[in-house]
């Protein structure tokens, strides 16, 4: 019988080590889109057979990886956050849980340039696959008006394996929406944006090796970390365009209040640098300006950016 999205599911959990999958203590997550996949690569021989049908193929490297999106709940995002980022530092209150994640500055271990996790997706058709070593390559948050906020992570793992599919029971916080939003430029509120979308590339690459095996021996990094923003705004004074002509960089800040206490997630760049600032007549209506924006590392706080996540999850383990 044909299988439903609507049935299906998907539940993770951090590893302690890369290698080492987990079968139980998975944590379920409501997704809205779920794409891992298993891949084989198709390896031709190049030498000719006196014919003209195609020389013998051959399995090659097995790949792993794909997209999973899911709207910001404040539990189930922990997460998505631990696996592009470094382990947060968390600060416990009376029924409160502050997480603050930033940047790693060093990688999770020798074989993972960030933490690994484990990941079952059931697509209601038997039994449910089970993808390990899945390190976070990008993560990327969008916001527009009258929307819920999206989280979309990407990911490149090392492994997988079937199992009977687990039971999920899922978070009851509520996701954060586009009417909770507040934020700051440069010490100044801002009241104009239509549509925000902060993305984390990691920049990870599945690294092969002359072992007795096709899957990935590593997950390592290829090149600098990029955080960049993009979005749109009604253009209403100059001062964001001032800012992209001086090149100057300045703290940007934006806040999410959850609807349920104490949920609440934060977002803190130190120092904005505004990449293009482009304000152009589209009709007789408002005018509009897209942007696009780097997170620059700043000295003062050994950072590009800081995620504070509220809720009341203890633990990302």
């Amino acid at each position: 019988m044909s299988g439903y999205g609507m049935r299906g599911h998907v539940m993770i959990q951090c590893q302690s080590a890369f290698g080492t999958s987990l079968t139980t203590s998975l944590t379920a997550v409501a997704v809205t889109n779920a794409s891992l996949v298993y891949g084989i690569e198709q390896k031709i021989e190049t030498g000719m057979y006196g014919r003209f049908a195609e020389s013998p193929y051959h399995s090659g490297f097995w790949s792993f990886g794909g997209d999973i999106t899911m709207e910001a709940s404040p539990i189930s995002l922990g997460w998505f956050l631990k696996s592009a980022l470094a382990a947060p530092t968390t600060t416990s209150g009376t029924n409160t849980q502050t997480h603050l994640f930033k940047p790693a500055t060093s990688d999770f271990s020798d074989r993972a340039a960030v933490t690994p996790l484990t990941i079952e997706q059931h697509i209601d058709v038997g039994s449910a696959g089970v993808f390990s070593d899945m390190c976070g390559n990008t993560l990327s948050f969008n916001v527009a008006n009258g929307e819920l906020l999206n989280v979309t992570a990407g990911f490149i793992g090392a492994g997988w394996t079937r199992k009977a599919a687990g039971s999920p029971t899922y978070p009851a916080a509520k996701p954060f929406k586009w009417d909770q939003f507040s934020g700051s430029f440069n010490s100044a509120a801002i009241v104009d944006l239509n549509d925000l979308t902060i993305t984390v590339n990691n920049n990870l690459e599945a690294r092969y090796t002359l072992q007795n095996t096709a899957v990935p021996r590593k997950i390592k990094r290829t090149a600098q970390q990029v955080i960049e923003l993009t979005g749109s705004m009604l253009f209403q004074s100059h001062s964001y365009f001032d800012a992209f002509l001086a090149q100057t960089e300045y703290p940007f800040k934006i806040h999410f209040a959850g609807s349920q206490t104490p949920n609440a997630l934060t977002f803190d760049f130190p120092a904005l640098r505004f990449k293009s600032f482009e304000a152009s007549i589209g009709g007789p209506g408002l005018i509009e300006a897209s942007f696009t924006a780097g997170a620059m590392y700043h000295t003062g706080s050994a950072t590009a950016m800081a995620v504070t996540l509220v809720n009341t999850q203890a633990l990302f383990v």
